[in-house]
């Protein structure tokens, strides 16, 4: 004859599981976000898994590993050309910084080109720059042990986050391989703790991320290749590390019109102000109708979520957890909004049992 369990060991079990549960969170807490990197990931490249192993049953192992394979040649090829670029730039500053202090800095051209303030910037670049001694007191004023101690600490956040890119890639791969079973399991589990309304916000938590991902990481991926395209037929320097940066910045809030103000500077610098008032139109007009058309289409069409809550989870997001944000804030708020609407729908039970609408 079974034992019955008593409400007391129904309590002590949920107590015993709370507390082991909060202990794990405690030890790995600083893998987290390498986990829901990864869980962001699995879910963003599943439509990609299946359409794969539809065409090659029984691969599981090959597929997690070229899908894998392609996300860290994603992530690392644009880093690799973005720290080349930006090794290549520190060498050129260094020699520039050498010789302006053994000859000082003639005024450049493009000062004469400038539409307001060329005579005075002409007088304080002869006066503060123009001779040896002018540009080493100049040179002299910029702090090189806190350009050090920052450089010791960039250094020290680029191993961290190279170690939590690399657990990352781990379990992506394991991600992708077990996820039917692990899906499985989730499923169980949220069905005996929520029911039918955890499924729900399952899913809707789902079509969030992948939407998230399409509104945010290849819209801005495209923006960054429309960006260097036109960088290159504008003039502006570096346009495939700008266009690069460009891309990046579309993903966060605001990030392209940043990226876009240093190449319009530079285009100014160099006299091209047409060129200038050419590229900030374009893509300005460009970031307005992505931003406001096509990337709420794509985080919120499939939840059906209100563009005001896209920019408050975005934003939010980015503020509270960092790029991580950009695909869990959304979330929650589809979370949530899904949540508000099934509690004041019209078939929606009132505190006595009787529906909203009778």
């Amino acid at each position: 004859m079974p034992a019955t369990t008593t409400p007391a060991q129904i309590r002590a079990r949920v107590a015993l599981a709370a507390a082991v549960a909060l202990s794990a969170l405690w030890i790995g807490a600083a893998f987290v976000p390498a986990i829901l990197w990864a869980a962001v990931v699995s879910i963003a490249v599943e439509p990609l898994r299946l359409r794969l192993l539809r065409r090659w049953p029984g691969s599981d192992m090959l597929m997690a590993g070229l899908i894998t394979l392609a996300v860290i040649l994603i992530v690392v090829v644009p880093l690799v050309i973005a720290v080349t670029r930006a090794i290549a730039e520190v060498d050129g500053i260094t020699h520039w910084i050498n010789g302006a202090r053994a000859h000082g800095v003639p005024v450049a051209a493009w000062v004469a080109n400038l539409p307001v303030g060329s005579t005075q910037l002409t007088a304080w670049w002869t006066n503060h720059l123009a001779t040896p001694e002018g540009a080493a007191e100049q040179i002299a004023h910029f702090d090189m042990g806190t350009i050090i101690e920052k450089s010791k600490s960039v250094g020290h956040n680029i191993v961290e986050r190279a170690v939590v890119f690399a657990f990352t890639v781990l379990m992506l791969f394991f991600m992708i391989r077990d996820h039917d079973a692990v899906g499985a399991q989730l499923t169980r589990a949220i069905d005996r703790a929520f029911g039918d309304a955890g499924q729900r916000i399952g899913r809707q938590i789902t079509l969030s991320v992948r939407g998230t991902v399409d509104g945010v990481v290849l819209l801005g991926l495209a923006q960054g290749v429309f960006m260097a395209t036109l960088y290159a037929f504008a003039g502006v320097p570096h346009p495939i590390l700008l266009g690069l940066l460009s891309g990046v910045g579309a993903m966060v809030p605001f990030g392209l019109m940043a990226i876009m103000v240093i190449a319009l500077g530079l285009l100014v610098i160099k006299g091209s102000v047409l060129a200038a008032i050419i590229v900030g139109v374009i893509g300005g007009t460009m970031s307005f109708v992505v931003d406001h058309t096509a990337k709420p289409a794509l985080i919120g069409g499939a939840t059906k979520l209100p563009f005001v809550w896209v920019l408050i989870g975005i934003i939010g997001g980015v503020e509270t957890i960092g790029l991580l944000g950009l695909f869990v804030g959304p979330a929650v708020m589809a979370a949530l909004v899904l949540i508000w609407r099934e509690w004041v729908a019209d078939d929606a039970p009132l505190g006595d049992g009787t529906p909203v609408g009778r």
